[in-house]
């Protein structure tokens, strides 16, 4: 299943017994982990082994205990490397049968092998699996704005969406900076977050990128944005997917009402200068050229992922040059 249908099994109080989470959203695995853990039940009532404390005779043993004075048996597995189908099979059988007895699989290794493992939560034995991908930017913020709002914090949407794009669109470090955030007990704004906030490199990537739009050289810019190991070949290729696809949204806008409004093409207030400047660019393009952009752009990191003994860097660099034919 997919976070919605979670989400609605936690409104409806209707969880399996055993379930596995997997994904691209480490923040969503361990997010959802302590919010179905807190369903299931209490905090002393659970059992947690933390990757490579994982032992399966001790897990076995606490599942099939008998629960005293109506209590739970509430095992927690967080773990990054692959746990043999027969212990699975096991762990998530015994829950099945024990009325008292509820799994959480949390997994942060890679998706391969989290979909074989998988397979042992089957809705035969009241178990089933959800897997996480990654949030749009839209998405994040919504949810970096619900942590604001919950720890107190006076902050622009904007600011949030910055935030996200500084930590190379990484929601669980997002999340991590807004409690030093929020020792300023003041409004924040996006110099603050690029005052106090370790940046892993999003700015220089807005550089890159703007000077690849305005069709300007960009070996330095790009050499050195490699160079930092502040962001890889497939994030520069996603970083570039965003922001061609807000510019497509501008466009429409534009055309369609003949104005700028942030508010309405990404749901939150841009600052005027970037906004004119997005606009600006936006319009340049071609309503036609968008697809092939985008296109060019998804077939370029296919290539990235899955080509072997390829020099990466000479494919995103000759990319990025033949992106600038179709601008």
């Amino acid at each position: 299943m997919y976070k919605k249908e979670l989400d609605s099994l936690i409104s409806s109080n209707s969880l399996p017994k055993s379930i596995m989470l997997y994904g691209e959203c480490e923040y969503f695995i361990k997010y959802y982990g302590d919010k179905i853990a807190s369903v299931f039940g209490k905090k002393d009532e659970i059992l947690s082994f933390y990757f490579d404390e994982y032992e399966y005779k001790g897990a076995k043993n606490f599942i099939s205990q008998a629960s005293l004075f109506e209590d739970k048996n509430i095992l927690i597995i967080k773990h990054d490397k692959k746990i043999s189908k027969k212990e699975l099979d096991t762990l998530v059988s015994l829950c099945h049968k024990n009325s008292k007895s509820y799994f959480i699989f949390e997994c942060y290794g890679d998706d391969l092998k989290a979909k074989e493992m998988a397979k042992s939560f089957a809705k035969s034995k009241s178990a089933s699996f959800v897997r996480f991908f990654k949030p749009y930017p839209r998405e994040a913020a919504t949810v970096l704005a619900k942590l604001s709002k919950e720890k107190g914090l006076d902050i622009d949407p904007y600011a949030l969406q910055h935030l996200y794009f500084i930590q190379n669109e990484d929601l669980s470090l997002s999340a991590a900076e807004l409690d030093k955030l929020s020792l300023l007990d003041r409004k924040i704004t996006v110099q603050d977050i690029d005052r106090l906030v370790y940046s892993l490199g999003s700015v220089g990537l807005d550089d890159m990128i703007e000077k690849l739009m305005l069709k300007q050289d960009i070996k330095s810019s790009l050499h050195r944005l490699l160079e930092s190991g502040s962001s890889d070949e497939v994030t520069v290729i996603n970083a570039l997917e965003n922001y061609i696809t807000q510019l497509f949204m501008f466009h429409i806008y534009i055309k369609i009402y003949g104005k700028v409004d942030t508010k309405e093409i990404l749901g939150y207030n841009m600052p005027p200068f970037i906004a004119n400047k997005r606009a600006d660019l936006s319009i340049k393009i071609p309503l036609e050229k968008y697809r092939d952009i985008l296109n060019f752009l998804t077939d370029t990191e296919l290539k990235l992922k899955t080509s072997q003994n390829i020099d990466k860097n000479s494919l995103l660099f000759s990319a990025l040059i033949k992106l600038q034919t179709f601008l």
